[in-house]
């Protein structure tokens, strides 16, 4: 069952003549031409700012990377004391974890 402003729509369709309908149409294919545009521009805009994003992130994981790496060839016995340790920390998580 059609709500009531959507019988009146369906009626005022039907009332429509041939003129109208072309100009009806036009209006509708213009709608839908610009609102493909406006989408496809936004598309652009996201695709630009989604590559930024990787090349900003790509080039953070880099730094990191340099920045670790320096870190272990100038203090190498720190760097595997922490890494020992945090490795025996997981370690007694983990099997604290699966006793339960």
């Amino acid at each position: 069952m059609l709500s009531e402003k959507a019988q009146a729509a369906a009626a005022k369709i039907t009332s429509l003549n041939e003129v109208d309908l072309k100009s009806l149409s036009e209006s509708i294919r213009h709608e839908v031409e610009h609102a493909t545009h406006v989408l496809g521009e936004r598309a652009k805009e996201a695709e630009i700012k989604v590559r930024q994003f990787a090349d900003t992130a790509g080039e953070d994981f880099s730094r990191m990377g340099r920045d670790a790496r320096r870190t272990v060839e100038e203090h190498p016995v720190p760097t595997a004391l922490i890494a020992l340790g945090v490795g025996f920390a997981v370690g007694l998580l983990i099997a604290g974890t699966s006793r339960r």
